[in-house]
């Protein structure tokens, strides 16, 4: 079996930012997504929200539907350099650097596009990578998602899958991550690390003994 170090990325990762807001701006920006793709994300938002189907906001792509892939994944690639990649922790990254070397595998396992996080995987020399993969019907994105999207007990059923499909010893490996609703995903490993914790987390953190660190 193999020992793994688990890392969300933003906030994580990625110091005090959402790596898909800054894209959505990057490419609103650019003219790529349109005020109409934005009143139209907004709108979807709204109605979800009244309809208090609140996780529903996370998984909502619309601003992306009927754009083209090989754009998005060129943009992508373009934005993390110019607007993404000077926010990266260094500390985080001498993390991961760490871990490679004391022979862990490296994950990396976020909410945010898939387009994203092939550009984070890349850039941290990452083993494996799983974002929200965006549904893609002849070319063109839908605006919806086509997987388990990797958020709070999305991100427990994507790892558990990665774990058989890997043979990963969750008990000797570690996982990395900002947010009150990884407490579940943390809790599967047996090192789970605290990164620039969110008030609860933080708290959970200290009541159960859990290391808490700042990147």
């Amino acid at each position: 079996m193999i020992k793994a170090a688990i890392f969300d990325i933003d906030h994580t990762i990625l110091k005090k930012h959402s790596s898909e807001r800054i894209f959505i701006k990057y490419l609103h920006k650019n003219g790529i997504v349109t005020t109409r793709d934005i009143i139209r994300f907004v709108s979807t938002f709204l109605t979800k929200l009244f309809s208090l189907n609140g996780i529903y906001i996370k998984k909502n792509k619309s601003y992306l539907k009927g754009k083209d892939e090989r754009v998005l994944e060129a943009e992508a690639a373009r934005c993390f350099q110019s607007e993404i990649r000077p926010h990266i922790s260094v500390e985080a990254l001498k993390e991961i650097q760490r871990m490679l070397d004391s022979g862990y595998t490296i994950v990396l396992l976020s909410g945010t596009l898939d387009v994203l996080v092939k550009q984070f995987e890349d850039y941290c020399k990452a083993d494996v990578a799983i974002g929200t993969s965006l549904e893609r019907v002849d070319g063109r994105l839908t605006g919806e998602i086509q997987s388990t999207h990797a958020y709070g007990q999305g991100k427990v059923k994507l790892l558990e899958d990665l774990g058989l499909k890997m043979k990963i010893n969750f008990a000797d490996s570690y996982a990395y991550a900002d947010h009150f609703s990884d407490i579940k995903f943390l809790n599967m490993v047996g090192n789970p690390v605290a990164v620039n914790p969110h008030p609860g987390l933080r708290l959970y953190a200290k009541i159960n003994g859990w290391t808490v660190v700042n990147f």
